[in-house]
């Protein structure tokens, strides 16, 4: 079960991660899927390159999972998605990542979500 700061840390790097993009032509050409659903699958997106993920296996994995909840996408437009999201969520994808090694670490979760907070609003400090 996910506490609710675990909860606030994911959510902090999925809506940092939705405005470094057209999020609103996705949601668009997403509409049948739920928000809730939609969110997730942005943060997919980011743990797989934080845990070192290529492009096409993030690509077929989200392919795989959209399917199984009865959402027919192309791979081919999902390839064109992911295509500069390693650049384009690079802070995200380093949040997530030093999120990781901290909780492994045996960090509380308070001070991951200090940290992943610092590091997505004031990029400039890392």
């Amino acid at each position: 079960m996910q506490t609710k700061t675990e909860f606030l840390i994911w959510d902090k790097i999925v809506c940092s991660a939705k405005k470094r993009f057209d999020n609103k032509l996705y949601v668009k050409k997403l509409s049948g899927i739920d928000p809730e659903v939609y969110d997730k699958l942005v943060l997919h997106i980011i743990l797989g390159f934080a845990c070192g993920e290529d492009h096409n296996s993030i690509s077929t994995n989200l392919h795989n999972e959209l399917e199984h909840i009865g959402v027919k996408v192309r791979e081919d437009s999902l390839d064109k998605v992911l295509a500069d999201k390693h650049e384009v969520f690079n802070s995200e994808i380093y949040a997530a990542y030093i999120a990781f090694s901290m909780l492994e670490s045996g960090a509380s979760e308070h001070e991951v979500l200090g940290c992943v907070t610092d590091l997505l609003e004031n990029p400039e400090k890392t």
